[in-house]
C-alpha cells in the first residue's frame, strides 16, 4: 500500500463544497465522492506552527511542546524549529517500522531529520540554508526543475494585487511541480505534501471575494483565491492519476479560515485594565505618549508601504530593525515588579507572569488563582463599540497536558468568534481595537478539513468532527504499526467499513529526539523577517 497526504494549508469546507458544487474543484469532489470527509478540529490557538507538530506527533503541545511561532519569556522570545519537537514525529516512526516516507514543504521540519527517504522543509526555513534530506536532494533535481523555495517572494500591500497572485500561483507550481518529480522518481510508501499558498492568499486577499466582509469591494481578482485552489486541485488531479490502484489519500488541513475584521492590542487594553504597566522613568513615559500621538509600528510601516519599500526589509540588518523598534514603546519599557499579565501570539494568548517561567515573574503558585480570576473578570469587560468582543475564554489545563504545559499560554481568547485577533507582539498602535497593520482581510477558524479515500475506506460519507489529533495514529493504523499509547488521538475507526481491532505500545520514546537547538543569529533574522511579512510577528 502506499498512502498520500496532501496538506492544503488553512483550507475550509466552507469555500471547498460550494466550489465542489459548481464544478471548480473536480479532483477533490471524486476523493469527497469517493471516501469521507469530516471536519478537522485543529489546536489552540489554530495556528499553523502549533497545529502541523500536533499532526506529526499525535500529541498535545503539552506533549511536543510546540505552542506557537515564538516561545516567550517576558519580554524576549525565542522561535521555535523541528527539534523543538519533544516528541518522535510520524514520518521518524514510520521509518523505524522499515517503511520509505517522503515529507515536502511541512511547516516546523526545518533543520531537516534524516528519515529512511527524503524530506525538503517547510516554510520557516532560511533562505540559503541547507533544507533537504539527503544533502545533495535539490541539487539533484534543480536542473530540471528550477530553485525551490519554501515561501513567496512578494509581500501583499494593495496595489500590487496582479504581481502578488502571480507570485502565489508560482509558489504553488513550485510546490506542485517538485511533488510530482519526486513521487515519479524517489522510492516512498508514504508521500507528504504540503502547500502553503493559499493560507498566505486568504490572508490578504479575502475581501475580495467576500462580499459581507466590511471592507469589500468589487475587483477583478474577485476569483484569485478560487483560482488558486483550482490550481491546487489540478495537481492533486495529476498527483492522484500516479498512484497505484491499492494506494490511499488523505487531504487535510491544520486549521480553517474566514474573515478577519480588526486587530485587538490587548497589551493595551492590560495597560488600561492596571494588569500591565509601564517603567516611570522619562524616556518610557515620553515613548508612551509619543505612542499615543501615533509614532507607532503601525504608522512607520505604512510610510514604509507608501515608499513602496516594504519587500527590503530582510535586506536591513537585524541590529537596525532593533534600533528602530526600540525607538517605539514596547515591551522593553514594561515593569514587570508590577506587572500580572501579558499578551503574546495573534490569536489572543494570555500570560501571567509567573516567577520560575518568566524571567521576572511575580505572579507565585500560592496567587495564582486569584490573579487568573482578577484577569478573566478583567477581559470579559473587553467590548468593541459597547458590544462584548470576547466569545470564549479557555484556560490553559483545559487545552494541554504533559510535561511542556506551564510553557504555554495561561488563557486563550476567542475574540468575536475568530473575526478578530490580536496584534502579536506589544501592540500595533495605542489604541485597543485597530486595523491590521498589512490591511490583511482573513484570518484562521479552529475547523480544518479532512478527507480520506482508499479501498479500505468507505464511500461518499461525512463523520462527525475529528480532530487533528487522530491523524498519526490512524496512519500507523493504516501501515499495520502499533500506535503509541503515548499519542492523545485515536484512530478514526469510523472511516472504515470492517473497524480492525488497533495494536497499541506502550514504548515512550520521547527521549529519543535530538537535542533542542537554536537557529543561527542570521538564520534567525531571516525567519523573523518571513513571520512579520506573513503577519505572525
Amino acid at each position: 500500500m502506499k498512502l498520500l497526504i496532501i496538506g492544503i494549508d488553512g483550507a475550509t469546507f466552507d469555500l471547498i463544497l460550494p466550489w465542489v458544487e459548481a464544478g471548480h474543484l473536480p479532483n477533490l469532489a471524486r476523493l469527497i465522492q469517493g471516501g469521507v470527509r469530516a471536519n478537522l478540529a485543529s489546536t489552540l490557538p489554530p495556528v499553523t506552527s502549533p497545529a502541523w507538530p500536533t499532526f506529526m506527533t499525535g500529541c498535545n503541545p503539552g506533549k511536543h511542546g510546540v505552542f506557537d511561532f515564538i516561545q516567550p519569556a517576558g519580554l524576549n522570545f525565542s522561535l521555535v524549529n523541528s527539534t523543538k519537537i519533544r516528541q518522535p514525529t510520524l514520518w521518524q516512526r514510520l521509518s523505524r517500522g522499515g517503511y520509505k516516507v517522503g515529507v515536502l514543504n511541512v511547516p516546523v521540519t526545518y533543520p531537516p531529520q534524516p528519515v529512511n527517504g527524503f524530506m525538503i522543509t517547510g516554510i520557516l526555513s532560511p533562505k540559503g540554508s541547507h533544507i533537504c534530506y539527503p544533502a545533495d536532494l535539490i541539487e539533484r533535481y534543480k536542473a530540471g526543475l528550477g530553485d525551490y523555495r519554501v515561501g513567496p517572494n512578494i509581500q501583499y500591500k494593495p496595489g500590487i494585487e496582479a504581481e502578488y497572485i502571480a507570485d502565489i500561483y508560482a509558489l504553488i507550481r513550485t510546490h506542485g511541480d517538485w511533488a510530482l518529480q519526486l513521487m515519479a522518481e524517489e522510492p516512498w510508501d508514504m508521500l507528504m505534501v504540503h502547500f502553503i499558498a493559499l493560507d498566505i492568499m486568504m490572508h490578504a486577499l479575502w475581501r475580495f471575494m467576500d462580499r459581507t466582509h466590511p471592507r469589500y469591494e468589487p475587483s477583478p481578482y474577485e476569483h484569485a483565491i478560487r483560482d488558486g485552489y483550482k490550481l491546487v486541485d489540478e495537481y492533486i488531479g495529476r498527483m492522484l492519476d500516479r498512484l497505484p490502484p491499492d494506494s490511499s489519500v488523505l487531504v487535510m488541513s491544520d486549521h480553517g479560515f474566514g474573515p478577519l475584521r480588526n486587530i485587538v492590542n490587548l497589551n493595551v487594553f492590560l495597560m488600561q485594565k492596571g494588569l500591565l504597566k509601564l517603567k516611570r522613568d522619562p524616556w518610557t513615559q515620553l515613548k508612551a505618549t509619543a505612542f499615543r500621538l501615533g509614532l507607532t509600528p503601525a504608522g512607520v510601516y505604512h510610510r514604509v508601504e507608501q515608499l513602496g519599500l516594504q519587500n527590503l526589509a530582510a535586506r536591513v540588518s537585524k541590529d537596525t530593525r532593533n534600533r528602530v523598534v526600540g525607538k517605539f514603546l514596547s515591551f522593553d519599557n514594561v515593569d514587570w515588579s508590577q506587572t500580572v499579565a501579558y499578551s503574546m501570539g495573534h490569536v489572543g494568548q494570555i500570560y501571567l507572569n509567573m516567577a520560575g517561567r518568566e524571567p521576572y515573574g511575580i505572579v507565585t503558585e500560592a496567587t495564582y488563582q486569584q490573579t487568573l480570576q482578577e484577569v478573566i473578570a478583567a477581559l470579559q469587560t473587553l467590548q468593541d463599540a459597547g458590544r462584548p468582543l470576547v466569545s470564549r475564554i479557555i484556560l490553559r489545563r483545559e487545552t494541554y497536558h504533559g510535561p511542556y504545559t506551564d510553557q504555554g499560554p495561561d488563557i486563550h481568547l476567542v475574540l468575536d468568534d475568530y473575526n478578530m485577533i490580536a496584534f502579536p507582539l506589544f501592540a500595533t498602535d495605542g489604541k485597543v481595537i485597530t486595523s491590521q497593520i498589512r490591511g490583511d482581510s482573513g484570518c484562521h477558524r479552529r475547523e480544518g478539513v479532512f478527507i480520506g479515500c482508499g479501498p479500505a475506506i468507505k464511500q461518499g460519507e461525512r463523520l462527525a468532527e475529528a480532530n487533528i489529533l487522530d491523524l498519526a495514529p490512524t496512519v500507523m493504523h493504516l501501515f499495520g504499526l502499533p500506535v503509541p499509547r503515548i499519542m492523545d488521538g485515536q484512530v478514526l475507526q469510523e472511516m472504515f467499513p470492517t473497524p480492525a481491532e488497533v495494536s497499541y505500545s506502550d514504548e515512550d520514546d520521547a527521549e529519543d529526539v535530538r537535542a533542542s537547538q537554536a537557529l543561527s543569529a542570521e538564520e534567525t533574522a531571516q525567519v523573523e523577517e518571513r513571520l512579520r511579512s506573513l503577519g505572525y510577528l
